[in-house]
């Protein structure tokens, strides 16, 4: 049986690492997210008090993550896993890092947006115990979010 492979999560702390990942394809992930992937709105986003991450497998950045407290919240959101990776269980793995970082900082509850036509990302989010919260965001109402509670 072969090992499948592991991801790291390296929070882009300094300038340069925000650059680097905003220069990432996100194209390649295919779907839709709650904000234009360009250096000025990644760098709004962080402003605003997200934390992000770039998604890693043997040094290529695969995905990326964003992370933000809120009491005993932790809300989630992530780009798709790129294409060429999709099947490695990469995203089960993105899942269950929010969930490590919740209990870390004593979160009760995880909340994930993702878009309304992500049917990989609602399949994923109902095997993981998320619920649908009934909330809707975005310019059409096309992100929906998630609860789970720990």
């Amino acid at each position: 049986m072969e090992d499948k492979p592991s991801l790291i999560f390296k929070e882009a702390k300094k300038e340069e690492e925000v650059v680097n990942l905003s220069k990432f394809d996100v194209q390649a992930f295919t779907d839709t997210q709650d904000f234009s992937w360009t250096l000025d709105n990644i760098k709004k986003e962080v402003k605003t008090g997200w934390k992000l991450y770039s998604v890693l497998t043997d040094d290529e950045i695969v995905a990326a993550v964003l992370v933000k407290r809120d009491g005993d919240i932790l809300h989630t959101k992530n780009t798709p896993i790129k294409m060429a990776f999709q099947g490695n269980g990469f995203s089960h793995q993105i899942k269950n890092f929010y969930e490590e970082e919740a209990k870390k900082f004593s979160n009760r509850k995880v909340v994930n947006y993702c878009p309304v036509d992500n049917f990989r990302m609602i399949a994923l989010n109902e095997s993981h115990g998320y619920k649908r919260t009934g909330n809707a965001f975005g310019i059409n109402q096309n992100i929906i979010e998630w609860v789970k509670v720990l």
